[in-house]
């Protein structure tokens, strides 16, 4: 399923809307999906060099992360080194669930379909295209194995 969702919000919510265990394997998929850019993003700005408008800019500066990467980064990191009481793990599953919420209302409030709808139908033949293509390659994995 997870697959052929775009948005990580929505994959983690299509996956929580299957069940708790679904929605845990979802987040970690997709988050570590897009924390894996991390490392693409640093050996392409060391490729590419330092922007026109910076010459002088510290290498560190270039490969500074994300903060959410760097937060999800931390989180995983203090969760496999300290053991979290109950109580405290409970508290963050929901704090992070109703943050999840937030996030799928506020891109699904962000999405301006009225501009996307005045650019025409060559604006959206990209999109169709893509979800089509990410349904078929996940049809197609679900039906070899199975």
């Amino acid at each position: 399923m997870k697959a052929s969702i775009h948005d990580v919000s929505q994959a983690i919510g299509g996956g929580y809307a299957f069940s708790d265990a679904a929605g845990s394997y979802a987040t970690i998929v997709k988050l570590t999906r897009v924390a894996l850019l991390a490392p693409v993003v640093a050996v392409v700005s060391l490729l590419l060099g330092p922007a026109s408008e910076a010459p002088g800019q510290p290498m560190w500066r270039r490969l500074a992360l994300p903060w959410f990467i760097t937060a999800f980064l931390g989180t995983v990191l203090l969760n496999s080194l300290v053991t979290m009481p109950a109580q405290i793990a409970s508290l963050a599953l929901a704090a992070s669930k109703g943050l999840l919420v937030l996030a799928v209302t506020a891109t699904a409030m962000r999405s301006r379909m009225d501009l996307l709808m005045e650019m025409g139908w060559r604006a959206i033949v990209p999109v169709i295209a893509a979800t089509l293509v990410s349904f078929a390659v996940s049809l197609g994995f679900a039906l070899t194995v199975l």
